[in-house]
């Protein structure tokens, strides 16, 4: 089933994208590498803090850092944070697995942890946004 797109100024359609990363992320399987999972679950940590932002029609910064992100979410709703600050060290997965050759791939159990922490991002935003009137 293809999914519903909508358009990039679309805040459901960074959540969309960022429930697919996270989809990627909980796929452990032998086949799957582990590094490209924390890669997906920074990824849906960042598209979820950046629809926070575009629902709060507050531009942002081509980044992956999501402490960035993060303070400028804060300065919106600083409860935001309490959902978000176990997942900012996700950052360093943003570019270091993105292509072979690094050699310190994270146990199962530590990307499991970061995957765990995605998902606290995500449902953190949902939650805000949807209380705020949008379905997502």
């Amino acid at each position: 089933m293809k999914p519903k797109r909508f358009p990039p100024t679309d805040p459901r359609e960074w959540l969309r994208r960022a429930r697919s990363n996270l989809v990627h992320a909980q796929a452990v399987a032998d086949e799957v590498d582990l590094a490209e999972l924390c890669f997906d679950a920074q990824q849906a940590a960042e598209k979820s803090l950046k629809a926070f932002l575009i629902w709060h029609e507050q531009p942002f910064p081509l980044t992956h850092d999501l402490a960035r992100l993060l303070r400028l979410c804060v300065s919106i709703d600083s409860g935001i944070a309490t959902g978000v600050e176990p997942a900012l060290d996700l950052t360093q997965f943003a570019a270091r697995f993105r292509y072979p050759g690094e050699d310190d791939v994270p146990s199962i159990e530590e990307a499991q942890l970061w995957v765990a922490a995605a998902a606290g991002v995500l449902d953190c935003v949902r939650i805000r946004i949807a209380g705020n009137g949008a379905s997502g």
